[in-house]
């Protein structure tokens, strides 16, 4: 079901905000471990009819749920999946249009729902209730958008998680326990998913796995270290990031400076060889 107008107006000029996330949960248990690259970029079709789509759509998932999804409006062949998950009290439908610019647009962007707060209304707020929820979720959001628009525009590879405060927090369920997200970005929340050394093994993908830390509060940056520390060593590429003092939300410079680094996340992730191009 696509959103209305006024819900589109409402995503492109709200700003991102959300409350205090609450705990992380963790697992132990490693994935398998799995290839994410392949040697050649696939080819673009050029008689294949360029996708044709609304820029954002809002799709309902079983039991009440919902997802947002921003498709790669123009393109000509498969395009990788960017899943974006929201923090508490927040609205997924913004954290689409936020990675749809951060990710130029490329991949397709798809943003599951928590639960809902309040009645229904445009630009409705959402929270978590648990790592187990978010998989949950995420899993009916791919198969309905995959659904949705057609597998044949979906690169069949891993996909990246992008997750802002709580979706970061709540991460560790979905990114240990399954081999699809070899690439994670937190923004402003998941400062301590991976200080564990079981759980950063567990995502280690075997060497293959990175991630970015984001965050745009002061001296925010430090608390990243000690993830940072035990991905490193269990051979997972990490980086920090600092956007400067925008507080706890993702205004315009917050989104460039995770665009800046879009190259470092991506490099080598199959369905990406031909983005910039």
């Amino acid at each position: 079901m696509a959103s209305s107008s006024a819900d589109v107006a409402l995503l492109a000029l709200a700003a991102l905000s959300c409350r205090k996330p609450a705990p992380e949960n963790r697992h132990d248990e490693p994935p398998p471990v799995v290839s994410s690259t392949i040697d050649a970029a696939p080819e673009v079709d050029a008689g294949r009819p360029p996708l044709a789509a609304p820029w954002i759509e809002k799709l309902e998932l079983p039991e009440g749920g919902v997802a947002f999804v921003t498709p790669p409006v123009g393109a000509r062949e498969p395009r990788p999946i960017v899943v974006a998950i929201h923090g508490a009290v927040d609205d997924p439908g913004l954290m689409c249009s936020a990675w749809r610019l951060i990710a130029d647009e490329y991949p397709f962007v798809v943003c599951p729902g928590g639960n809902p707060i309040g009645p229904p209304a445009s630009g409705r707020k959402y929270v978590w209730s648990s790592g187990e929820q978010i998989a949950k979720r995420v899993h009916q959001a791919i198969d309905l958008v995959r659904a949705h628009y057609g597998s044949e525009w979906f690169v069949d590879g891993p996909m990246t998680y992008a997750a802002f405060s709580q979706g970061a927090n709540m991460a560790a369920p979905l990114l240990t326990r399954e081999h699809d997200f070899p690439r994670v970005v937190f923004t402003e929340g998941g400062y301590h998913v991976f200080e564990d050394a079981k759980t950063a093994r567990a995502f280690a993908y075997g060497g293959d796995g990175r991630v970015l830390f984001t965050c745009s509060q002061p001296g925010c940056a430090g608390s990243f270290a000690a993830s940072r520390a035990t991905l490193e060593s269990a051979g997972v590429k990490a980086k920090v990031e600092y956007s400067g003092p925008h507080g706890h939300s993702m205004p315009p410079a917050v989104r460039e400076s995770i665009h800046a680094q879009l190259p470092f996340l991506v490099a080598g992730l199959r369905g990406w060889e031909n983005y910039g191009r």
